[in-house]
């Protein structure tokens, strides 16, 4: 019988789909490995449990509205629980990506589970997990968890553990060597941009007439601007509007320079070897973003709060203006992305299920 493997996260309007996305990307590879995810979320505005399902996996959804909270924590974990219960065997594992998750949720739902992954990037709670994976880049990783996990939780630490899905590693594979001269475009803010940097990137394109640009936008369903985003997409020559697309990896290969924001999409351009500017969007990407701009493999422009589509524009011409700089960039991500394998997500699956049993 298959192990199963309970997943918790949510996506939203205000949430994004970050959690989700990275999320199905390890159940991919968990199915490969004869592992049976299911995925359990909240009906939160914007939520992807329609998608989660398109693309072959069950999915559980408590119907409420609310975020997770202190206040409805028991429903939370009661719901989880009860799904457990009524399962002919005990799910193997629980994967948890949630920032409202801690070791109070955690300790609660232990008795229904083997083992417990979590993932996160914050540092900023305690965690009852067996192992702990944290895909970002930061100083002194291990320190950061120190005492935010038991003694004996495994930790899994760095961009040498991103999950990616199979086509990032075709794509590395028959990657073209980048001249630094940039003649398409593109603009990923992550699926829900909650603050809603495509617009102001895609106005920045009007100061921009000049220039021999193809550009494609990319946007998820629970984009808030999605109808706006597509009229404004319409009036444009050479620019094409994607929506909730399975083929990233395809569009991150066939771009040379990239607008977008912190997060795995940053990772995911630097290991295909995009130069981009960084918009920081949320907190949690502030330091991944000022460590990434050190190491000259993204231009960090700071807070969404300070952009506008002036701003946008000029980063566009400043990279435009520099193509060696570009090329520089391009060969800084790859260079150091090299260490992350094409078996990194099979790496974490022997974690779980031989190294930490």
């Amino acid at each position: 019988m298959e192990d199963i493997v309970f997943i918790r996260a949510d996506a939203s309007e205000e949430i994004g789909t970050g959690h989700v996305m990275r999320c199905l990307a390890l159940a991919d590879e968990l199915k490969r490995h004869g592992h049976q995810p299911l995925f359990i979320c909240r009906a939160l505005k914007g939520h992807m449990a329609d998608y989660i399902k398109a693309r072959g996996f069950n999915v559980y959804v408590m119907e409420t509205e609310d975020p997770l909270s202190l206040e409805n924590m028991e429903f939370d974990v009661q719901f989880t629980a009860d799904i457990a219960l009524n399962l002919e065997v005990k799910p193997k594992w629980m994967i948890v990506d949630h920032y409202g998750i801690d070791e109070q949720w955690e300790a609660r739902i232990r008795p229904y589970i083997d083992k417990l992954l979590v993932i996160d990037d914050l540092a900023n709670r305690k965690h009852h997990a067996n192992v702990l994976l944290d895909q970002n880049l930061a100083k002194n990783p291990e320190e950061r968890y120190r005492d935010l996990v038991p003694d004996k939780c495994r930790l899994l630490l760095g961009p040498s553990y991103l999950l990616l899905r199979p086509a990032f590693y075709t794509e590395r594979r028959k990657l073209r060597k980048r001249t630094g001269q940039i003649h398409r475009l593109l603009m990923f803010f992550g699926g829900s941009d909650p603050t809603n940097e495509t617009t102001k990137a895609i106005d920045a394109l009007k100061e921009l007439s000049l220039y021999d640009l193809t550009v494609d936008v990319v946007i998820g369903h629970s984009h808030r601007f999605k109808e706006e985003i597509k009229r404004k997409c319409e009036t444009i020559d050479r620019l094409t509007l994607h929506i909730q697309i399975e083929y990233m990896a395809e569009l991150i290969a066939a771009a040379d320079f990239a607008l977008g924001a912190g997060g795995v999409a940053m990772w995911e351009r630097c290991y295909l070897g995009l130069p981009s500017s960084v918009t920081v969007v949320a907190d949690n990407q502030l330091e991944a973003a000022r460590l990434a701009d050190q190491m000259g493999v993204i231009w960090n422009t700071g807070s969404y709060r300070q952009m506008n589509s002036h701003k946008y524009a000029d980063i566009l011409r400043r990279a435009i203006d520099a193509p060696e700089e570009m090329r520089a960039m391009s060969n800084r991500s790859l260079e150091l992305m090299n260490s992350h394998a094409e078996t990194s997500g099979s790496q974490v699956i022997k974690e779980l299920f031989f190294e930490a049993l």
